[in-house]
């Protein structure tokens, strides 16, 4: 398997643009998957300056209903005029955030694509539940379990379409992973891991029974967790001895260099530009 990190919050690559987003380009098998567009065009941008060509891209998978991983989507679709866009059903409602003193923030936090748009790619879009093949060796899983001992690390909240002008919240149902099936074993790529990074890692385990997680790659969300909250979660994934971890995105720095303190060259700390061959 092969991944390119088209888009994230840095970038050392000087023909590349950072950004608040993600976009991770897949090769596995002969094929070639999307998680994610970033929160703008940049991520095509940095498509354009390595040399890639994403007008063979065969499928997208979107990873939750935020902008940071959805508003590139027009740039995509400009440039690749065929492929399936896999997006859970109930991803397209609007989201905000409760900041940390209770208020709401009025920004939309949720996909931003005006209808115009989306009925313009209507029939490119594959609503998604549960589990659902991409391809032989790739899956797309949504509806994530929590595990109770790892409650979500934000709450976001939705207008309630009963009552207007109320909210209720949002459980991120809309969040999915992928799972890239190796001779090996499996890899975990997520967008943001809102569930939790104990919650995939357990529903990805039991779906999988038997098969090796050799490495997770992706945002963890792990920056708002006390020091000793991000402790005990890098913990139980070190435990797990993943060939590698790629914290990238909504990590924080705080997580990423705990896991490079305990993995060493494990942990690979990618940007905007960076390839690598798992």
């Amino acid at each position: 398997m092969k991944i390119t990190f088209l888009s994230d919050n840095k970038t050392e690559k000087a023909a590349c643009i950072a950004e608040w987003g993600l976009s991770i380009l897949i090769e596995s098998k002969g094929h070639k998957v999307l998680l994610d567009v970033g929160s703008s065009g940049i991520f095509a941008r940095n498509a354009k300056a390595l040399g890639i060509d994403l007008s063979n891209v065969e499928a997208v998978a979107i990873s939750h209903g935020h902008f940071d991983h959805t508003d590139g989507m027009e740039a995509f679709v400009e440039i690749n005029q065929n492929a399936p866009i896999y997006l859970h059903k109930e991803a397209l409602d609007e989201d905000y955030a409760i900041m940390e003193d209770g208020t709401l923030d009025t920004r939309n936090d949720g996909i931003r694509w005006s209808k115009e748009f989306i009925e313009s790619i209507n029939e490119r879009l594959v609503l998604t539940e549960g589990i659902n093949k991409i391809f032989d060796n790739i899956t797309l899983v949504g509806n994530i379990p929590l595990l109770p001992e790892y409650p979500m690390t934000e709450r976001f909240v939705r207008p309630s379409k009963d009552k207007p002008g109320e909210y209720v919240d949002d459980n991120m149902d809309h969040e999915q992973f992928l799972i890239v099936e190796e001779e090996e074993g499996i890899y975990i790529l997520s967008g943001c891991s809102h569930k939790g990074v104990m919650s995939t890692i357990k529903h990805a385990q039991n779906l999988f029974p038997g098969k090796r997680i050799l490495g997770y790659i992706g945002g963890m969300h792990l920056y708002p967790l006390t020091k000793d909250g991000r402790r005990e979660v890098v913990d139980n994934i070190c435990k797990l001895d993943l060939e590698c971890v790629f914290p990238v995105h909504c990590t924080g720095i705080e997580a990423i260099l705990m896991f490079k303190e305990r993995l060493g060259d494990k942990c690979i700390i990618a940007s905007a530009g960076d390839s690598y061959e798992c």
